[in-house]
């Protein structure tokens, strides 16, 4: 599948972590929302690039694995859409105005667009049910104004029974249709 996602990666210690050549940036304990896209098709499909972002080992070929791969962070869940058109910026500017979150560091995940950065965070006070649960409706709002847009689905990586399978391939659950 192709579409857009933002995934909630949980920090469970303060730290200082660097993102490539963009530097580095101290990161607190919470919650970091990161927006993406997956367009292509096999490896860089919706469903491959939700496992790699959940994968501890990996080559750091993103900004986004420099936290991901952290001993500290975890991946807590995600929101996705599956749709052919560009929208993480879309997404990223909403989540940033309904959470009122900034860029941990500027240009972190936005090396192919113009926006500020598309890790945002640290949320501190919200559970991660809420998180869910207000990016499900920012997602929803997001799939209304598109027409090529075919579902929304929520992946909560506690209930891991449900949504991925004893080889870690993810199974997909649409949440919303539109």
């Amino acid at each position: 599948m192709k579409g857009i996602y933002t995934i909630i990666v949980q920090n469970g210690s303060e730290g200082y972590t660097a993102f490539g050549r963009l530097g580095r940036t101290r990161l607190l304990r919470g919650y970091y929302l990161y927006t993406g896209s997956a367009l292509g098709a096999s490896s860089t499909s919706l469903e491959r690039r939700l496992q790699r972002h959940r994968a501890r080992s990996k080559r750091k070929r993103w900004h986004v694995d420099f936290l991901t791969s952290r001993p500290s962070c975890g991946v807590a869940g995600a929101v996705y859409l599956v749709s052919n058109k560009r929208l993480e910026c879309n997404a990223n500017e909403s989540i940033s105005k309904e959470f009122k979150l900034l860029p941990v560091l500027p240009g972190v995940g936005a090396s192919d667009c113009n926006c500020g950065g598309h890790l945002l965070g640290p949320e501190l006070h919200l559970s991660k049910i809420v998180l869910l649960n207000r990016l499900v409706n920012i997602y929803c709002r997001l799939a209304l104004r598109d027409p090529s847009s075919r579902h929304v689905g929520q992946i909560d990586c506690a209930s891991s029974h449900l949504f991925w399978n004893a080889s870690r391939k993810i199974l997909m659950r649409p949440w919303f249709f539109v």
